[in-house]
């Protein structure tokens, strides 16, 4: 066990450094081998061959700065993209891309096109990852929340909320931290409620869902909620 742990970290370690994870760990603030403890080894694996394989189709489009501009985020087989396109054909494309890929159950879009209008800004930047440091922080120190099972990520000042939660209670308290930080614009939550994760079953495909304008969205499919 202790052997193929460690097989597991030095696998992990290689494609960090290769820069085939650049968003699942990094919206998680967390390892793979901590999220198995939880999920399944082989549904953590499938998150993350899920995760390079979209990266790795952004880059290979050739969109203008696609790969750069999304963020790709994958939680048991659901994928949650956000970030900018230049334009709405732009954001189809990435939003087929996801869908295409094997072991893909549900595609969350919540790309903004901007006809052409992006610019980076350091200041926002800057501002977004303070507040999903903030948000981390204060979830990793409440004991009711199981930190492992979410994902944190901010662009433009609105926090999404992305992974799953063992009650109502626990998210409803994630989702009131996340609110009261400041600068925070909403909290938008795609986190769903299951009770077992050794019980999920596969799910088919899905339409790719988008968020409304609600201050908070709970995205909780009812196939979990058996569970």
């Amino acid at each position: 066990m202790i052997k193929n742990s460690r097989l597991m970290l030095l696998f992990l370690l290689s494609c960090v450094l290769s820069g085939c994870l650049p968003v699942i760990f990094a919206g998680a603030g967390t390892s793979a081998l901590q999220f198995a403890k939880d999920r399944p080894a082989n549904n953590t694996v499938s998150d993350i061959r899920i995760s390079s394989a979209i990266s790795a189709e952004f880059m290979k489009t050739g969109f203008k700065n696609l790969y750069s501009k999304i963020s790709v985020s994958v939680f048991m087989g659901r994928v949650l993209l956000t970030g900018y396109v230049d334009q709405e054909s732009d954001m189809q494309k990435a939003i087929k891309i996801a869908e295409s890929q094997d072991g893909v159950v549900e595609v969350l879009n919540e790309l903004i096109a901007l006809d052409g209008k992006v610019k980076f800004d350091a200041g926002q930047y800057a501002r977004d990852t303070l507040i999903t440091t903030q948000i981390k922080s204060k979830i990793m120190v409440d004991r009711d929340i199981r930190t492992i099972n979410y994902m944190v990520i901010t662009f433009d000042s609105v926090v999404y909320l992305f992974g799953a939660a063992r009650n109502e209670e626990e998210l409803q308290k994630a989702a009131n931290i996340a609110s009261n930080i400041r600068s925070v614009k909403k909290v938008v939550s795609h986190v769903i409620i299951v009770d077992n994760f050794h019980s999920l079953k596969e799910k088919t495909p899905k339409t790719p869902s988008t968020s409304s304008n609600e201050i908070l969205v709970k995205d909780i499919d009812a196939e979990f909620d058996k569970y």
